[in-house]
C-alpha cells in the first residue's frame, strides 16, 4: 500500500459500518461544597447520571488520594441569568484510611473556624 503525500498515518485505518460503542474518560476539577466520612457534595456544570460510579481524587498536603464514588442524587440549580449547574451528592464506596484521616482533619479545622468566628 503506497502512502499519499501528506498522509502521516503509520498504520492502516478501517471504516466502521454501523455503531461501535466506546468510552471516553475525562478529568474535571470540581469544587467540594462539603465532605464527610461517608461522601461529598460536589458543584458541577455537568450532570452525572444517578447511580453511576466514578473516581474522585483529592490532592492535599502533597498527597494524592482517590476513592470510587456512586452518585446518589443530582439537584439542578438555575442562576438568575439562567445558567444551569448541579449539586451532586456522592457516596464513598471504598475509603482508604489516609482519606478518612484527611477528612477528619478537615472536619476539626472547620469546627475550629466556626467556633472562632
Amino acid at each position: 500500500m503506497r502512502r499519499k503525500i501528506g498522509d502521516r498515518r503509520i498504520r492502516p485505518r478501517f471504516d466502521i459500518v454501523g455503531d461501535l460503542w466506546g468510552t471516553l474518560e475525562t478529568v474535571l476539577r470540581l469544587p467540594l461544597r462539603n465532605v464527610s466520612r461517608g461522601g461529598a457534595l460536589i458543584h458541577s456544570h455537568v450532570a452525572l447520571p444517578s447511580q453511576s460510579v466514578h473516581r474522585l481524587a483529592f490532592q492535599a498536603n502533597g498527597q494524592d488520594l482517590s476513592v470510587p464514588v456512586k452518585v446518589t442524587h443530582v439537584d439542578t440549580q438555575v442562576s438568575a441569568d439562567g445558567e444551569r449547574t448541579y449539586l451532586i451528592g456522592v457516596e464513598f464506596l471504598s475509603v482508604q484510611p489516609a482519606l478518612l484521616e484527611l477528612i477528619d482533619r478537615w472536619t476539626v479545622l472547620g469546627q475550629g473556624e466556626a467556633a472562632g468566628a
